[in-house]
């Protein structure tokens, strides 16, 4: 179905309450994309026991130059007491000292996994869920977050933890060795945590001048992000580096929604859909003419037609297996 184009100087125009109802209903479809809650791990990250990681050495903006050519992470000498989590549990606290980021000797990252069992847990983990993601819908879920935003809304008693930037990336087993290697990821590109982004404004806080900053630049946007911080209570940054699974895509549509709010609002078909039969519009402004049903396969060849079959990773993994030859 494609409706007949409106160009703009014939675009129908609507009366003031119409347009005002039309304002109302997409703002409800915007604000039904976003959970500003503290579910939304892009606003509260906390750290998981097997699905995220923090890079504690070395700093962020090693992190960042490095990883074009790859990074290891650092080799884990078993322990006797490898089963004594609250030793674990201690290591990782001394590990997130300031005084202790960027302290410690490394022949690649490290992270607050004292144990190899956990960490090679961890990064197992995270590299399938993230391909899964991928396979399945067609959505990059494995970033780095990079500086954290400590924030909290007045009088609120609990402060939450925002990544300031977020760098996708991708784990490979390395062929020579078996272990995982961290890369950027192909065909992905770094961006500002775009839920932080639409927070500030809702708290009438004006984050501009962090995210007019290139996502390459760190220094900046770490400047920028302490000048704001500095002027609220209770907000502060930290040049952290986390590893986890973040979903941003709905950010992004918000984002888009309000940046083209004026062309969304013309388009016939958003209101005919917005407003039903009060979107006065022209009799004639989406006509289309449909095709008999008894001529739809001349209309559409069925050989030409794609067949979209519903496989999740597993089934695909059978198939191509099968096809192959090789085990599953």
């Amino acid at each position: 179905m494609t409706p007949r184009p409106v160009t703009g100087a014939a675009r129908p125009r609507i009366s003031e309450p119409g347009l005002d109802r039309l304002k109302t209903v997409l703002g409800g479809w915007r604000g039904s994309l976003l959970d500003m809650g503290g579910r939304n791990r892009l606003l509260n990250f906390r750290h998981t026991r097997t699905a995220t990681l923090e890079i504690t050495s070395p700093d962020a903006a090693a992190v960042l130059h490095g990883l074009a050519q790859g990074w290891d992470f650092a080799l884990l000498e078993e322990r006797e007491d490898d089963g004594d989590d609250g030793h674990e549990e201690a290591a990782q606290e001394a590990l997130f000292l300031p005084e202790n980021r960027g302290a410690i000797p490394t022949g690649g990252l490290i992270t607050q996994k004292t144990r190899p069992t956990a960490l090679h847990g961890a990064l197992r983990l995270l590299r399938n869920k993230s391909s899964q993601m991928y396979n399945d819908y067609g959505l990059w879920v494995l970033w780095l977050g990079v500086g954290m935003l400590d924030w909290r809304e007045v009088g609120a008693q609990e402060t939450s933890s925002a990544p300031l930037l977020l760098v996708p990336v991708e784990l490979r087993r390395d062929g020579r060795t078996g272990q995982a290697r961290l890369y950027p990821a192909e065909g992905q590109e770094p961006v500002h945590n775009p839920a932080l982004e639409v927070k500030c404004d809702r708290l009438g806080i004006d984050w501009s001048p962090v995210t007019s900053n290139d996502v390459a630049e760190l220094g900046p946007v770490l400047t920028a992000a302490r000048h704001i911080a500095d002027g609220q209570e209770g907000w502060s940054v930290d040049e952290r580096v986390v590893l986890g699974l973040f979903a941003s895509y709905k950010e992004a549509v918000y984002q888009d929604l309000q940046q083209n709010e004026d062309r969304i609002l013309a388009h016939p078909l958003v209101r005919a859909v917005a407003l039903g039969p009060d979107a006065e519009l022209p009799p004639d402004a989406i006509e289309f003419e449909p095709p008999e049903l008894d001529c739809i396969d001349e209309v559409q060849l069925p050989e030409r037609t794609p067949l979209v079959l519903n496989a999740d990773a597993s089934q695909r993994q059978c198939v191509a297996a099968a096809s192959t030859g090789a085990p599953l």
